[in-house]
């Protein structure tokens, strides 16, 4: 069962024989697309039905924010959404509900099951995220951020906001190395109302980011591997659906260990699933490791109901 509990993903255009067979054998919990697993449409519906047929409880994901954070480019024929700030600069948050109403419909037709999307951080244009952020204001991201989840939902696609606690707050790629949320007294305030406000309207599922927030987190701890920040999630804001890490091969992450290491320390710090983003040597030995000193605990099992509830939501 402990395939259940990754996000995995594939190298090519499209899925080998060693990777369905590993799927097959380890049912991952989701599989996240990228451009490079697809040269159109048609071969996108093409993977996306070879995957389902090799693990058919698997669910589809991408990252499809819009504008410059696009898997499926309106060169194929997709309706892209404009970049989030774009958006929120020029469209009503109504407007922005349509604009992800469609998308998700489109999503819907191909087979893809979740987006990972949207990112609330409240960050300026010159910040890391840049235009992939809807404002520097909190209210105007709860509102723009909630409008997607709601567009998303009522075309039955599952969304993720991203990225807790909040981004925005620190000016390193966590791509690149560990980001540290600078020390604001009102960080709480601010950087989580659009979390709240995700939550209010239903949102399933949370993304964290591999970031020190000591004013949250006094240890030090990154996001990734920190109790106390996913009992923040928990008990403080009420939130009872999925949380996922970000890419666990991310710089962010990689610095702090040896991938099964740190895919452990993140599942046992409360995180639902893991994300792995690239296909890994010997990934079925590290799942099965990580089985071994996971065990069968409480807090495993409560990971797997939570995921199945996922799964299941239309």
């Amino acid at each position: 069962m402990i395939g259940k509990r990754f996000v995995l993903s594939f190298d090519n255009i499209r899925p080998s024989e060693s990777f369905l067979r590993l799927i097959e054998k380890y049912p991952p919990g989701g599989i996240i697309i990228f451009e490079r697993n697809f040269s159109d449409i048609d071969s996108l519906e093409k993977n996306i039905k070879t995957i389902k047929s090799a693990a058919p409880e698997t669910l589809i994901m991408l990252d499809e924010e819009g504008g410059i954070k696009s898997r499926i480019r309106r060169e194929h024929g997709f309706p892209n959404p404009p970049d989030p700030r774009k958006t929120a600069e020029n469209a009503t948050a109504g407007e922005c509900w349509e604009l992800y109403n469609i998308l998700g419909v489109a999503l819907k037709k191909l087979g893809i099951d979740m987006n990972l999307a949207p990112v609330v951080d409240i960050a300026p244009e010159s910040h890391i995220l840049g235009n992939r952020a809807f404002s520097d204001n909190a209210e105007i991201c709860a509102r723009y951020g909630s409008a997607v989840i709601r567009g998303l939902t009522d075309a039955g696609i599952r969304s993720c906001a991203k990225h807790f606690p909040g981004l925005g707050s620190a000016e390193i790629d966590p791509h690149i190395e560990t980001a540290v949320a600078r020390d604001d007294a009102d960080f709480e305030i601010e950087h989580l109302l659009p979390f709240r406000e995700a939550i209010a309207v239903g949102v399933p599922a949370i993304m964290t980011t591999h970031l020190i927030a000591n004013n949250l987190d006094g240890s030090g701890k990154v996001a990734t591997f920190s109790p106390a920040i996913i009992r923040l999630l928990r008990d403080k804001l009420g939130f009872d659906g999925v949380v996922l890490s970000d890419d666990l091969l991310m710089g962010g992450a990689t610095r702090h260990g040896e991938l099964e290491d740190i895919a452990v320390n993140a599942l046992k710090a409360g995180h639902d699933l893991v994300l792995v983003c690239s296909e890994v040597p010997k990934i079925g030995e590290i799942l099965e490791s990580a089985e071994r000193r996971l065990g069968e605990t409480e807090q495993h099992k409560l990971s797997l109901m939570r995921i199945e509830a996922l799964r299941r939501k239309t």
